[in-house]
């Protein structure tokens, strides 16, 4: 039942978002609505893939999907090896995370990203060979930064949900701590993490709208260069087309994060 609700949800979301949209749409350009999405389907390879022709895939939404899915990495490796510096018995290993994790949560996401803009290089040149920084790169390691400290805490988070009777019948067994972590707690607590996990994801991607500010040929920069072409009366309606690119990718992980909620608190 819990499923079929969830699916009902992720269908009437879609179609009443698409549906809400497409009325504001009409209410803003009446009889030119028609004129309007016609100009949108015309721009939407450019929009979708940076190629007006889809002769190249990289720019555009699929910029900011590949993006995500870099960074969504970096995200997931980075994120619980400061995650296990923030529940280290260590003072040593505790306190600079702990430290650099307070750091990088309380940070603008923009200011890190213009940061990364001016701080990283364009170009560095290792062992006699030049490698260059693109705006794309710079985008990654701005947004993977902050992110990075919301991950260690949901790892931080989901270690110490378990109750501490685990670890201490896992050291009764001789085990230690690290091997207590890898193999008693941590595939306890995974299930926990879970939804925190793809809610900081859906984040991080909504997150990527940001990366104009690096010059990321991402979809937002295209929406101005095919603004400045066209005129300002598709500003409004390359915009929602743009909200509406961004809701279909986002909205499946809301209701998938949902739906693992209450799949994880019935087993629990």
């Amino acid at each position: 039942m819990r499923t079929h609700s969830e699916l009902k949800a992720f269908i009437f979301g879609m179609i009443g978002v698409s549906l809400f949209l497409l009325l504001l749409m009409v209410l803003v350009y009446g009889e030119s609505t028609g004129t309007i999405l016609h100009g949108l389907a015309l721009r939407s390879p450019l929009l979708l893939t940076g190629s007006a022709d889809l002769s190249s895939f990289g720019g555009g939404f699929s910029a900011n999907v590949i993006i995500s899915l870099w960074a969504m990495l970096i995200v997931g490796v980075c994120g619980v090896v400061l995650g296990i510096g923030l529940i280290s018995s260590n003072p040593a290993m505790r306190l600079p995370s702990s430290f650099l994790m307070n750091v990088l949560r309380n940070s603008p996401w923009l200011v890190i990203l213009y940061a990364m803009l001016y701080l990283l290089p364009f170009e560095v040149t290792l062992f006699g060979t030049t490698y260059f920084i693109s705006p794309t790169m710079k985008a990654i390691v701005g947004l993977s930064l902050p992110v990075t400290a919301n991950m260690a805490e949901v790892f931080r988070g989901g270690v110490e949900a378990i109750p501490t009777g685990q670890w201490e019948s896992a050291r009764a067994l001789g085990y230690r701590r690290l091997q207590i972590l890898r193999h008693v707690v941590v595939p306890q607590a995974i299930p926990l993490m879970i939804p925190n996990i793809m809610t900081t994801y859906a984040t991080l991607f909504i997150g990527t709208s940001l990366v104009v500010v690096t010059g990321t040929e991402d979809v937002l920069s295209l929406a101005r260069v095919v603004i400045a072409s066209d005129g300002d009366q598709f500003a409004t309606g390359i915009y929602i087309y743009v909200l509406f690119l961004f809701f279909i990718f986002a909205f499946p992980i809301a209701v998938l994060t949902r739906w693992l909620e209450r799949r994880i608190r019935r087993s629990t």
